[in-house]
């Protein structure tokens, strides 16, 4: 009769010897961040949405809005993709962070 729970044992051990090293590689990889463009108010995506990089409007920017991700300066938004906002700017799709 085989036992196959240490074939088992063996493979997880394994298997976890190899991703201790990858993923600590991974986390050191550069953050391209900081090398992506800001996004155009003139790009087509941005103007469909009313995007404005200074807003006029008292606490609703894009550091407020709940699809924000980011620091003071600029930060991620899901509706433009490959590309940074401003945090002081605005689009139509503003959500308040709950």
């Amino acid at each position: 009769m085989i036992n196959n729970n240490r074939r088992k044992f063996v493979t997880f051990v394994g298997a976890g010897a190899v991703a201790v090293p990858v993923s600590a590689l991974i986390g050191t990889l550069p953050s391209h961040a900081a090398d992506m463009e800001m996004v155009n108010p003139e790009d087509p995506t941005a103007a469909a949405l009313q995007y404005v990089v200074e807003t006029e409007m008292e606490g609703k920017n894009c550091m407020t809005c709940a699809l924000y991700n980011g620091d003071e300066e600029a930060g991620m938004c899901p509706l433009f993709q490959g590309k940074k906002v401003h945090a002081t700017a605005w689009c139509s799709a503003y959500a308040p962070k709950a």
